[in-house]
């Protein structure tokens, strides 16, 4: 190989890899994608629903039928400590393990290098109390069976699997986790917002025409193994009554942000 040319080629990719980061420069009056990749674990373990078997530290066996879960009202903070909410009609997904376009929201923000991710693991309380027929897409309460019609509100996140250890009948477990606080009175408030770091993982660089990706990981071990021990056979089913607050606690802390890979070509993922 010519030995020039090849010490030219090492130099312009040199000079390349050497622009800093800092050099970036972002215009608020333009969009970039911002795309959040929601990847399901257990423990160490990736899910895969109906056939696999985990164990929790109740050393009770289960698997997984149905995970799904509302993620709303999402917050973006750049490092100039601006920050971005997306417009509230759009800020309103139905995350389900079994759908998965779901799996990835995507929308657009504008440009700029966002270092905090803030977003509800739930339905606030005004979207819970609006007219129904102000409630489309994921809100839709007859399409999705993420709506209590007796209880007039959201079902935040609904997990279902068997387990031996079960006492249902059909040796299912089901938790069912809503409430907002109550509407003509009050009930608890599992509503949980969910605060995310990304710098130590990788910032978010939003730019036009490309996509930045928050990949984040969702242990969904930790509803029965965080700061709350959660039995399958003290609990097998938790809707509205049972220690829904204490699963709402232990969810709330089920994501963590893996990587983010930053000027992304755009896809129809």
């Amino acid at each position: 190989m010519n030995i020039k040319f090849l010490m030219a080629s090492l130099l312009l990719v040199a000079t390349l890899f050497s622009c800093s980061k800092e050099d970036i420069k972002y215009e608020n009056n333009k969009n970039g994608q911002l795309k959040l990749k929601f990847d399901h674990i257990v423990g160490g373990k990736s899910l895969v629903l109906n056939d696999y078997t985990y164990s929790n530290n109740s050393n009770e066996q289960f698997n997984v039928e149905l995970i799904k879960y509302y993620v709303s009202n999402i917050k973006l903070t750049n490092e100039k400590g601006e920050e971005y909410a997306l417009p509230k009609k759009e800020s309103y997904f139905l995350i389900d393990a079994a759908d998965k376009a779901s799996l990835f929201p995507k929308f657009n923000i504008p440009e700029g290098k966002y270092i905090n991710l803030e977003f509800v693991l739930g339905v606030d309380s005004i979207t819970n109390t609006l007219p129904v027929e102000e409630r489309t897409g994921a809100l839709d309460i007859s399409k999705h069976g993420m709506y209590w019609s007796w209880n007039s509100g959201y079902i935040f996140f609904k997990m279902e699997g068997t387990s031996p250890a079960s006492t249902s009948t059909d040796k299912k477990f089901r938790y069912h986790i809503g409430l907002f606080g109550g509407y003509d009175k009050p009930t608890k408030n599992n509503v949980k917002t969910i605060k995310i770091d990304l710098r130590k993982a990788g910032a978010a660089e939003v730019k036009e025409n490309l996509s930045s990706d928050i990949h984040l990981m969702v242990d969904l071990g930790k509803v029965f193994d965080a700061d709350n021990k959660i039995s399958i056979a003290k609990n097998s089913t938790v809707m509205v009554s049972g220690p829904n607050d204490l699963i709402a606690a232990n969810y709330a802390s089920m994501f963590t942000h893996d990587h983010t890979h930053n000027f992304q070509k755009l896809s129809n993922e």
